[in-house]
């Protein structure tokens, strides 16, 4: 499964021009430009608010990947989350990358799109693991949602 369509940069600004985008952290060069972005968005479980984010997009400029940029922010947005009171961080991506983060596959918690099961993974930073499904912000199904 491609987890990059080239288009994160369209699922950020749809995000932020929602107010959907809870917490957005970059990674600048030296020179002031901006090389890698990790975006964390409000979540409801069986539609109802819960405290839970989905971790997406996380990017880094290609020629710049695989020197921890990306794992750096990852790391950095869990730890704010955390630190601010989250119930837990979901993603859908490569499980055996983000598992190294901690994040695991929870009983009970599904995502809406069953084509996103085999990818989701999810982790809980406080309390119990919800039961349900997992729905993400609009911007995740498109401009007509």
């Amino acid at each position: 499964m491609p987890f990059s369509d080239g288009d994160e940069q369209d699922l950020v600004d749809a995000l932020r021009d929602a107010g959907d985008l809870a917490l957005s952290l970059v990674a600048v060069s030296a020179e002031g430009t901006v090389i890698g972005h990790v975006g964390f968005s409000p979540v409801t479980i069986d539609h109802k608010a819960c405290g839970w984010f989905q971790m997406a997009p996380v990017s880094v400029t290609p020629e710049l990947q695989h020197q921890g940029i990306g794992s750096a922010l990852i790391r950095a947005g869990i730890e704010q989350l955390s630190t601010a009171g989250a119930g837990g961080v979901a993603v859908v991506g490569n499980p055996v990358y983000y598992e190294r983060f901690g994040f695991a596959v929870q009983d009970g918690l599904t995502p809406e799109s069953e084509h996103d099961l085999p990818y989701f993974r999810a982790q809980v930073l406080a309390g119990e693991t919800p039961q349900g499904t997992l729905r993400y912000a609009p911007a995740f199904y498109g401009p007509q949602q």
